[in-house]
């Protein structure tokens, strides 16, 4: 039963209307703004993530999407106009899909997590075996589910506006917008409606990346040198991890990109990454332990993802493998007690040494606490386990470099990763976020969203800030600040500093709250500095911001 299919006596329960699905909403429609807006906050902040969960077929036949990672891709625009007027726009980007799930009367292909006990193993296998190495129907049309990350300016693409115009290609000028997922494929949509262009993958870009498996969803990107990496896993005996930067073309935006491997990777263990880390200098390959079993074959023998990972194995480290930027190559490995995570935070140079921050869990068994009917279930739904910030220390790297530069031939020796700090189990820290203009530099904030375990809800009831500089003396009772209100679940911050600003956290952070008492949402808009409510958008009675992933802001004058 859904959070909207309770008898006309029961009261919905207001933290599961998240996982309802939502309507689109094809034209801009204006939303009700409650406090002032500053008069410098202008432009547009997308949202990604799942819409829908609950199909019926022509034939009236139910299909149930069993998990939060598999739901139907929707993006969403907020647009913040002069004035302090908010208008909201909606459109779902995996339609063929939709419509080959209700032909088939179930969910079909392989998925993140959806089980399948109605189709024999043999039929699913061998269906999925065939697309996967014979390479199936080309990618077109809107047949594959790409939910995760909207980025704009992906410099891979060439831009197809009139060069002779000014401020084509301009710095600044938003050129393009796309949609990632952990796989190798990405979409690309229109800016302004939403509307899907095409699926297209790495190795449409660079012929070398074709047979690739998985990309992070998360890629990392130099603000400074527009710089665009990622990291490809190929399946295998040996798993392979190509460590690839994308830049555009220095004869401008209308040539083809430059894609350069900086490093390949081997290792024994395929793992399911779902972010890295970026310094200026160098690239951290954050290979936690998330294995997939048999070479990774595993996957195309259960249909998905969940079900191939190998079991938590504590003597199994953790490790990080750290790639010059400059020279293209591996030149240090360090390793650490095993931990699974979504999100990395930050990462900057200090000396000779990496300093990174990443929400940590205990094992990947999170990913299992995230089927929709535990998180719909008011009774005895099971809370997701919970992350910790902890923060490494990737000591001399120079002198690792020196010696992988003598041995070629050989990876780098492993040396140990120290823990400088992590966080209280009580301070819960996910969905990370930072003023964007310390990213790759040491800072002092981050925010994110936290489970305080007072209210009802499975997943998320504030948002938190976290100051760096009292964890590191110790201070965990004081080193963190919340918003939060009764029956509402925010999702992801987004941190928009305020222009001109000197200190760190002077800004304003947006967040898309479902209001679980109305059974409706909000933009919400807090101050940065102090959590404090600035103003909020209402969206229309009855339409519910679902629990999404990620977002960004694209200032108006960008867009």
């Amino acid at each position: 039963m859904t959070s909207t299919q309770k008898t006309a006596s029961e009261k919905p329960w207001p933290y599961a209307a998240g996982y309802d699905n939502c309507p689109e909403v094809l034209e801009p429609t204006p939303l009700t703004v409650k406090g002032t807006i500053p008069p410098w906050l202008e432009g547009a902040l997308y949202r990604s993530g799942p819409g829908a969960y609950d199909l019926k077929s022509e034939s009236g036949k139910d299909i149930h999407i069993q998990h939060w990672f598999d739901g139907l891709a929707q993006i969403h625009r907020y647009e913040i106009q002069k004035g302090g007027l908010v208008s909201y726009r909606s459109r779902f980007t995996s339609n063929d899909l939709r419509e080959e799930y209700k032909k088939a009367e179930a969910v079909t292909g392989v998925t993140f997590c959806q089980r399948d006990p109605c189709k024999t193993i043999f039929q699913k296998f061998f269906t999925t075996f065939k697309t996967a190495t014979l390479g199936g129907p080309p990618i077109a049309g809107t047949g594959t589910n790409v939910a995760v990350i909207p980025t704009a300016n992906f410099p891979g693409l060439m831009d197809k506006t009139d060069p002779n115009k000014t401020n084509s290609g301009s710095k600044g000028g938003l050129r393009n917008l796309i949609t990632t997922t952990d796989g190798n494929v990405l979409q690309e949509l229109d800016p302004v409606t939403l509307e899907p262009i095409r699926l297209f993958t790495y190795g449409d870009i660079d012929d070398s990346l074709a047979a690739s498996n998985l990309a992070p969803a998360h890629p990392c990107v130099d603000p400074e040198t527009n710089e665009y990496f990622t990291v490809l896993l190929t399946f295998g005996p040996t798993a392979v991890y190509k460590v690839v930067r994308i830049r555009a073309s220095p004869k401008g935006t209308h040539h083809e990109p430059d894609l350069d491997v900086l490093a390949e990777i081997q290792s024994p263990r395929p793992t399911y990454m779902h972010s890295f880390s970026l310094t200026k200098r160098y690239v951290v390959v954050t290979h936690w332990q998330c294995d997939f079993a048999g070479w990774g074959m595993s996957v195309l023998w259960y249909g998905n993802a969940w079900e191939s990972f190998k079991a938590h194995d504590p003597k199994v480290k953790a490790s990080f493998y750290v790639v010059d930027r400059m020279h293209g190559r591996h030149v240090a490995t360090f390793e650490a007690d095993p931990y699974y995570a979504f999100h990395t935070i930050n990462a900057w140079d200090e000396g000779d040494d990496i300093l990174l921050d990443i929400s940590c869990y205990k094992d990947h068994t999170v990913i299992g606490d995230y089927y929709i009917d535990n998180l719909r279930n008011e009774a005895s739904g099971k809370p997701p386990q919970q992350a910790v910030l902890r923060r490494y220390r990737l000591s001399k790297i120079s002198q690792h470099a020196a010696h992988s530069k003598v041995s070629k031939k050989t990876p780098p020796k492993p040396a140990p990763a120290e823990i400088v700090f992590q966080l209280d189990e009580s301070v819960n820290f996910e969905l990370p976020t930072m003023n964007p203009s310390r990213y790759l530099k040491s800072y002092r904030y981050t925010y994110g969203v936290n489970r305080s375990g007072l209210n009802k809800t499975l997943i998320y009831d504030r948002i938190i800030k976290v100051d760096l500089e009292k964890v590191a003396k110790g201070d965990q009772k004081t080193c963190a600040t919340f918003w939060v209100e009764d029956q509402c679940t925010p999702s992801e911050p987004v941190f928009v500093p305020t222009p001109g600003a000197t200190d760190e956290d002077d800004g304003v952070l947006l967040s898309i709250v479902l209001d679980g008492a109305r059974r409706t949402g909000f933009l919400l808009i807090l101050n940065a500095q102090t959590l404090k409510e600035i103003a909020r958008a209402d969206m229309p009675e009855g339409r519910v911001a679902p629990h999404n992933f990620h977002g960004m802001f694209i200032p108006s004058t960008i867009a």
